[in-house]
Order: structure tokens, then sequence, then C-alpha cells
């Protein structure tokens, strides 16, 4: 299909499907989204894609224990599930992966179908979550992509800024988020020239004049903290027994020789030069990216 025959929806998805199978990675940003620093200095690279959330808080945004109470099944009484406040298509980091893209091409030709149904139209918000979350059944089957949900203190929608962020003392004083996702309203560019003139003109009052809700919210500890973040692997080697034997050894990838991981995070590989880095919070596995392709690979012995 076209790319000029699909709606602004689609053509986004359609747009990002194209790059990815070009090799490049992705930060899908929509046009109510304000940068207030580098984004890719917050990112993980461990998914196919990473996503904001329309949460505002832990559980609303990285999901929860829902229980449901039968009495009458007796001691099966309880049944355990999960519940999570959906994705936010206004930020998406996505890796060339293959599932990546099979994400991007399924969203398209969804979001493509739907502008040609009837009303009510399911919403771009409804249908990435419904691909990131939902599983494949009988009738139905799912991109496969691998997600992240990023750091709602970091890429930060409106009800985050103004409920929590601006409220809270700790926050607002010190405190700045990565990105701002606003939603659109008749407010919105009165809204983005707020947050501009609070973040970047450094006006610490320029959000105070639009409304915020009634509670304080609870709010993570985890704000936006680069060392949980994939690094360069630059001066580790020496530092642990598993990195030393990863950069002084010679590897061989599905039986091809040789592969080479440099201590200053860079390698060496039959198919040209690529970089690898730490994953976070992960024993003995790292990132290593060539080619266009992100892979993760864990070493045992």
């Amino acid at each position: 299909q076209a790319l000029s025959a699909l709606p602004t929806s689609a053509l986004r998805w359609a747009a990002l499907r194209q790059a990815l199978r070009a090799g490049y990675a992705v930060l899908l940003l929509q046009p109510s989204v304000v940068l207030l620093s580098n984004p890719f200095e917050a990112l993980y690279r461990d998914s196919d894609v990473e996503v904001a959330s329309a949460g505002w808080d832990d559980p609303s945004s990285y999901g929860y224990n829902h229980v449901l109470d039968d009495p009458t099944m007796g001691f099966t009484r309880f049944c355990h599930g999960s519940r999570i406040v959906a994705r936010d298509p206004a930020a998406v980091f996505a890796i060339p992966s293959d599932g990546a893209i099979r994400l991007a091409s399924v969203l398209a030709a969804r979001l493509a179908t739907e502008a040609r149904a009837a009303e009510p139209r399911r919403s771009e918000r409804e249908l990435l979550s419904e691909e990131l979350w939902l599983p494949s059944s009988p009738t139905v089957a799912r991109a496969g992509a691998v997600s992240r949900v990023m750091n709602y203190l970091c890429f930060t929608n409106a009800k985050v800024l103004w409920r929590t962020v601006n409220r809270i003392p700790a926050l607002r004083s010190s405190h700045a988020p990565v990105l701002v996702s606003l939603a659109e309203s008749a407010e919105l560019l009165a809204r983005m020239r707020a947050v501009i003139d609070r973040y970047h003109g450094k006006k610490l009052e320029a959000l105070d004049k639009f409304p915020i809700g009634d509670s304080i919210p609870e709010f993570s500890a985890e704000l936006c903290d680069s060392t949980k973040h994939l690094t360069v692997a630059a001066g580790a080697a020496e530092s642990t027994e598993w990195l030393r034997k990863v950069t002084t050894s010679a590897w061989t990838w599905s039986g091809v020789k040789e592969v080479n991981f440099d201590a200053d995070g860079t390698m060496r590989t039959p198919w040209g030069k690529g970089t690898w880095a730490l994953v976070p919070d992960r024993e003995q596995m790292i990132s290593a990216t060539f080619i266009g392709r992100q892979h993760l690979l864990l070493f045992s012995w």
C-alpha cells in the first residue's frame, strides 16, 4: 500500500518500519512532546521497543497483582491476574529487531484498517497496548515484540508532571523529566510553552497557573538514573573475571570465526565493527550491536 494513502497514525508506523528495515534505531515522538534533555541517555536498549506509559505511579505504569475474590469457590476463591494502564504511543523507541519491525507492520496495517471502519474507531493507544500486552490466541496472532515501559518520571505525561513532579517539593525543586508528553486539547500550546518556560527558562512557577488534582500520589524512588541503563563497557573488563574472559578471548558466532569484544566497548566481527555494553542488573549479559541489529548475549562457563 502506498504510504501517501495511509492515515497519519498509520503513516508514522509505516515510516518506522522502513527505518527499522534499513537498520536504524528510532525514537518515535508525537508533535505534542516537549524535549527537555537528550532522551537517548535515558534509554536501556534491552528490548525490541521502549514505550512511555499513560500511568501516574508505579502500579499503574508498571503493573500490579490484581486479585478477584469468589467466596463460592472455597479455598480456591482467589484468582490472581495483572493490571496495567495503557502504553502511550507519544514516545516509542525501537531497535532494528524482528520484533520491532513486526510491531510496526502490524500497527500500520491495523490503523489503516481502523481508519476505514465505522465509528467508533479504536485509538492508536488502544491498539499499541493490545499488541504489547495481550497474548496471542486461537483467533489472533500478536506481533510478539518484547517491550520495556519507560520510567514515567523521565518520559513524563501531563498528569504526572502537574500532579506529581510539580507538586511534591523533592521533585519540584530539583527533578527534570527527559521529555513531557501533553494531551491534545485547547490548552496544548499554552501548556507546551509553560513546560519550556519551566525547564528551559528555569521559571519555577511556570506550571502553577494550570489546574492539578486534589490528592498527592506516591511516586517511584527510581528517578532518571543513568547507572541503570546500558553502559559502555570501557574500563569494566578489569573489574570482574567473566568480563576479563569476554574481552581476552576470541569467539565464534553461529560457527563463524571470529568475534572480539574489546575492553573499550567496541567489537570486531566478520561482518564489520560494532559496539557492546553491559546489561544492568543481569549477571554475565551484554548487549552487542552490529550491522544494524542488537543482540543480548548471556555468557556461561
